[in-house]
């Protein structure tokens, strides 16, 4: 029987950013699944990620697909010239399920990156491809002609899905697409392995420290409007934990390069380890595959942090969680869609609340267990069901 052959793009599983890894984690082992239920066989191609036929292990699983590099723009299709075996792969493909990095088809990131994350969705049109946005961010579009742009990408595509309350609002309000539905962020559904900490007496907080807000964004200049200076923040979130003496720090990075750039919470939570020496906090260890993060995460007695999928990796294995948002897409989806009212706002909130909040939270941490077991239960289950149903109808496999 002929496989049918699915691409799926900007979810890089070898990304630094794990976040950006588990959206592809989650992708193939939600189309596993689909696999095993309807007893078919799909020929899955990644493009954005390492050229070649590759593998990732998914717990006992692994899970086989063509990498094929990045579509960014005219000039990135032309190397294809030169990797015919690659084109004839893209040409061919059936379906297209198209992720936008969970949080890039928008212009808070500046419009170079909407317009990169557009542009396969203009390709792929091009070639009379079926497409399916997975569950994402959608918005806000602040240009007028970005606005214009993403419109058209979302009416033409067959399925549309936004992960969060807000930006199924936002989405209906601007666009009419064929098929919207609200969903919620796939890496809730990526599987991990329950991690158990040795931890004597001790409360074990993982502290996840964004690289990026700690430099100022992309551009070193309050990119995304804080309405405090991030670092006083984080160090004075640290120190009110380690005048805690039950308490033991573990500065959890999220987004890991082995080299310096803007985005590396590694590198930060190394230079913070280095400044505050002090033997209750230290860093976790450096993680290959999001999986591997998650599955730490799962032990831990609480969790705060700015890089979201963090935070989703802790509420999703039922760790008390204190978001700390930046941009909307938390506020609608710990908020909106998932009515749990334990988050900082660092747009809107002063230092001084955010920490008495996280504080608070932290005393309660039984009362967000709770909360997290429940919506975990309720919604989240209820969301991956109706995700896995409409993409099976897709797929054209039910």
């Amino acid at each position: 029987m002929t496989k049918k052959k699915v691409g799926i793009i900007w979810a890089d599983p070898f990304k630094g950013n794990r976040g950006v890894g588990a959206l592809a984690y989650s992708a193939l082992f939600l189309l596993q699944q689909i696999e095993e239920k309807n007893n078919i066989n799909f020929e899955f191609v990644l493009i954005g990620t390492k050229q070649g036929c590759q593998e990732i292990k998914i717990l006992d699983n692994k899970i086989s697909f063509t990498g094929i590099r990045g579509i960014t723009s005219l000039s990135s299709i032309i190397p294809f010239i030169k990797y015919p075996k690659y084109l004839i792969k893209i040409l061919k493909l059936d379906y297209v399920l198209d992720i936008g990095a969970g949080d890039s088809f928008s212009d808070i990131y500046g419009e170079r990156r909407f317009y990169q994350i557009n542009f396969t969705k203009k390709f792929f049109r091009l070639l009379g491809k079926k497409q399916l946005l997975l569950p994402q961010t959608i918005g806000p579009f602040y240009s007028d002609n970005v606005k214009k742009e993403a419109v058209k990408s979302i009416n033409k595509s067959h399925t549309v899905f936004a992960r969060d309350e807000q930006s199924f609002n936002y989405t209906k309000s601007i666009a009419s697409p064929k098929s919207l539905f609200e969903n919620i962020d796939m890496a809730f559904f990526m599987p991990f392995k329950k991690n158990i900490l040795d931890k004597g007496n001790r409360i074990n907080v993982g502290i996840n420290i964004s690289g990026l807000l700690w430099h100022g964004g992309y551009t070193g200049e309050n990119e995304f409007n804080l309405k405090m200076n991030y670092r006083e923040l984080m160090r004075e979130i640290i120190n009110r934990f380690l005048e805690l003496e039950n308490v033991t720090i573990f500065l959890t990075p999220h987004v890991v390069h082995n080299y310096h750039t803007r985005e590396n919470d590694y590198a930060v939570s190394i230079e913070i380890e280095n400044e505050f020496k002090n033997k209750n906090l230290r860093v976790s260890p450096f993680f290959m595959t999001p999986i591997e993060v998650k599955s730490f995460i799962s032990g831990l007695d609480f969790f705060t942090g700015a890089r979201m999928h963090s935070c989703i990796a802790a509420y999703s294995s039922r760790v008390p969680v204190f978001p700390l948002a930046y941009s909307r897409k938390f506020n609608g989806l710990f908020g909106d869609t998932l009515g749990y009212n334990y988050l900082g706002d660092m747009v809107n909130q002063e230092k001084e609340k955010i920490v008495e909040n996280l504080i608070s939270s932290f005393n309660k941490r039984d009362a967000l267990k709770d909360s997290i077991e429940n919506q975990m239960d309720s919604i989240v289950n209820k969301r991956k069901n109706i995700l896995i149903e409409e993409l099976s109808k897709f797929l054209e496999v039910v």
